[in-house]
């Protein structure tokens, strides 16, 4: 079986960098963006397995694109688990009940932790 695709949406170079090395390491295949009109492109060219995906962003933020995602019948499905340095109670409802996200990840983070996530999210997607 192939490894899955992983799409990583995060504004800051320094953390799209630390989950790409993280995911190879893992042997999974890596997509980087960093904002959400690259994201939402990219999503529609590579057809990733999985999204991780940064709350706070310019131009677009984790909520918009998650909208945008789960709004067109080809990425509904896609699991998008967020990384996120916010963890306030509503947003974690939003991003799980409302908009059905696998998991939501507050930062700093254990990679065990994130990488049980993604196996799970992939299992069930």
């Amino acid at each position: 079986m192939d490894k899955a695709k992983i799409l990583v949406v995060d504004d800051s170079g320094y953390m799209r960098k630390l989950l790409e090395s993280r995911l190879k390491a893992n042997n999974y295949q890596v997509i980087l963006a960093e904002d959400g009109k690259e994201a939402l492109s990219k999503t529609e060219s590579e057809k990733p397995d999985l999204v991780l995906l940064d709350l706070s962003m310019p131009k677009m933020d984790g909520f918009q694109i998650a909208e945008k995602l789960r709004s067109h019948a080809s990425t509904r499905s896609i699991p998008i688990i967020f990384v996120t340095a916010r963890g306030q109670e509503e947003e974690i409802f939003k991003a799980t009940k409302e908009l059905d996200a696998a998991a939501y990840i507050i930062k700093p983070f254990r990679s065990e932790i994130l990488l049980d996530e993604i196996k799970k999210a992939l299992e069930h997607g």
